[in-house]
């Protein structure tokens, strides 16, 4: 029998393609835009963002027709117009203060509009369309629903909707005057401005109902009023790419977020939850003056991906023991803190004191904590690579720089709930982590005057990924890491340079101006175009790498944000850069950039912390945004940048 293969729009990578999110917390939607002859060139992408799936799992995705059927048909006077690959374009606009997806292309002689928007808590995705051109003759706008046959069995209309049900369900309706044909829906469009004619299609997820466009568009307008907003004086364009950008990421986290605060680490990639991405999201959130919908992501760590043990989850797992992620606490315990900071929200501290507490807790286990340095020991590193991968059992840079932020935030919210007697202990274990970490006199993490990856239990650098190819781990290198990954050949695997040696500068554990940064950086340089072309940093020499090898957004905002705190504003500019260029027209990073065998490996997803972390870096390194004595100050660092920022109640 020939083999099966589902169709081209189920990849995610694919060449000259690009996604644009928008979502209310109720659904997510992405719109396809790609240049690519084998995929559909305007698609429409819609899922839960509470129940993760691949792209292939997808509501309108159809094993046989991939996103064909999502685009909408424009019929004049009998003659059928579809967007086509040489002729549509896709780009972010604003009407009115609402964000929305445009797009546009021509029907004969006519010319298509398309715009994309929703509202908060809504289910309904609008699809505005503008016909212009079409004068006296006859028009017609039809769409289809051709939901997924894995999730759907059940099709039909009923009044003036399309529906699919099955595991889930969704309608589409429209505000016109409307006539149906099997799945197909047309739409008679109604004179609109300047002769033009329109027609709104919208899509119902999980229900149905009646959606009042202009109340739904007032909320919108006000949700996005609330947040913040940078600006950027340098050019003459009313807005520059790195606003946009900005834009994009904001817009980006709320389609990623259920309404409970959930989301799929790495979209259509993992279908699963990290507590670690999860403080980073919160944080950044935040920053973009998202303060709601950062408390459910809190909530859903303190609820949901921790446990009474003060345990944080990864990949939708409570560990322990070894292989602990002990960064993560530290990381959910900063992100608590900020929220704090910014929103003076005391009681969402106070009504979860019980579990915060335990989580600062869980750092100064037996296990993990070593009396005599302070220091935390494991089997782990940020990059979830453990002993079967050569990881000893040692102390990783991640780990004491996060743990001593998380520590000092633990000391400060405790003051809120007046837990002196352990704030105390945690100040202490962070003023002892600290002090051993820059300079103890066997294990200090420095050395050489530079800013080392990870040390072992005796002191000893471990410089080397350290395999022992037993039975069992030959068994795990099958499953996980194909023969043609760097780690899985024969050879030294390099633990350094990695990345996260500088998040000691970023966080200011160690002075950026000093001469530990500088030298530690030059060597992070290595990271830079390793074995790729075209610039960005890989997360780690890629001798390393279970994984395919290729440049990271991630990590390119983190060595920007490093190289900002530093002031040397080319480096960072220049990581900046290769970010803008990567987020494309859509404004979205994939995980890595380079070829991935899949499978084994899942498929490269769109990665949610990315986005976090480009707003991390704008508000924080660039804007320099700092809480002093219940103030909120603005350092830019660089000319012509400012923000209108959200704090506190302001």
């Amino acid at each position: 029998m020939t083999e099966q293969k589902l169709h081209a729009d189920s990849q995610t990578t694919l060449a000259d393609t690009e996604y644009f999110f928008l979502g209310s917390g109720k659904f997510q939607a992405a719109i396809q835009w790609s240049k690519n002859p084998n995929a559909s060139p305007l698609g429409v992408i819609l899922s839960r963002p509470e129940n993760f799936s691949r792209k292939s799992g997808s509501l309108l995705f159809h094993p046989e027709l991939g996103l064909e059927r999502t685009m909408i048909t424009v019929i004049i006077d009998g003659v059928r117009y579809k967007a086509r690959h040489d002729d549509l374009t896709v780009c972010w606009s604003e009407y009115e203060g609402v964000p929305n997806i445009f797009a546009t292309w021509h029907a004969g002689d006519c010319r298509v509009q398309e715009s994309f928007h929703t509202s908060p808590e809504s289910i309904s995705l609008i699809r505005w369309v503008n016909v212009i051109g079409a004068n006296e003759r006859k028009v017609e706008i039809e769409s289809a629903l051709y939901a997924n046959p894995n999730l759907f069995s059940h099709f039909g209309h009923d009044r003036n909707f399309l529906y699919a049900h099955g595991y889930d369900m969704i309608n589409i309706a429209s505000k016109q005057e409307v006539k149906f044909n099997e799945r197909f829906i047309s739409v008679i469009p109604e004179p609109f401005f300047g002769g033009s004619l329109e027609a709104h299609l919208i899509y119902y997820v999980g229900g149905t109902g009646e959606v009042d466009i202009n109340s739904g568009f007032d909320a919108e307008r006000q949700y996005w009023e609330k947040t913040s907003i940078i600006t950027d004086s340098r050019t003459t364009n009313h807005e520059s790419r790195i606003t946009n950008l900005f834009k994009a990421a904001k817009i980006g986290l709320r389609s990623a977020i259920s309404a409970n605060g959930k989301f799929d680490a790495s979209l259509w990639q993992y279908g699963m939850e990290w507590g670690r991405d999860a403080a980073m999201v919160a944080e950044a959130l935040v920053y973009s003056g998202q303060f709601e919908l950062a408390k459910k992501v809190l909530e859903n760590i303190i609820t949901k991906l921790s446990n009474d043990q003060g345990m944080v989850a990864e990949a939708s797992r409570l560990r322990g023991g070894a292989d602990s992620e002990l960064d993560s606490n530290g990381l959910v315990l900063r992100a608590l803190y900020t929220y704090y900071e910014w929103t003076g929200d005391d009681q969402f501290i106070k009504e979860h004191w019980q579990r915060i507490s335990a989580i600062a807790d869980y750092l100064l286990h037996s296990e993990f904590l070593d009396k005599e340095t302070g220091m935390l020991k494991a089997s782990r590193d940020i990059w979830e690579r453990n002993e079967a991968m050569g990881i000893k059992p040692g102390y990783d840079i991640t780990h004491q720089t996060f743990a001593i932020l998380g520590l000092e935030a633990s000391f400060a919210l405790a003051q809120i709930t007046n837990a002196l007697e352990k704030s105390v202990l945690w100040k202490e274990a962070s003023t002892k982590m600290y002090k051993s970490y820059t300079s103890h006199r066997t294990h200090s993490l420095i050395e050489n005057g530079k800013i080392l990856k990870r040390r072992l239990l005796d002191g000893s650098v471990q410089r080397e990924l350290l395999i022992e190819r037993a039975k069992e781990s030959e068994e795990f290198f099958s499953k996980f890491t194909p023969d043609n990954m760097p780690l899985a050949k024969k050879g030294a695997h390099y633990l350094e340079p990695d990345v996260s040696q500088c998040f000691p500068i970023i966080y200011g554990i160690v002075d950026p101006k000093s001469e530990v940064a500088r030298s530690t950086m030059i060597e992070l340089e290595k990271l830079w175009s390793q074995a790729w072309d075209g610039g960005g940093y890989g997360r780690y020499d890629i001798s390393g790498e279970p994984d395919s090898p290729g440049p990271w957004a991630l990590a390119t905002c983190f060595m920007a944000q490093a190289y900002f705190e530093m002031g040397d504003l080319e480096k960072g500019m220049r990581a900046v850069d290769w970010l803008i260029e990567k987020a494309g027209s859509a404004g979205s990073w994939f995980e890595f950039y380079g070829e991935r065998p899949t499978p084994p490996l899942p498929p490269t997803g769109i990665l949610v912390w990315a986005w976090a972390q480009f707003i991390t870096l704008i508000v924080k390194n660039i804007l320099g945004a700092k809480v002093v004595n219940d103030k909120l100050i603005l350092s830019p660092k660089i000319e012509g940048i400012d923000a209108r920022v959200r704090f506190r109640n302001e």
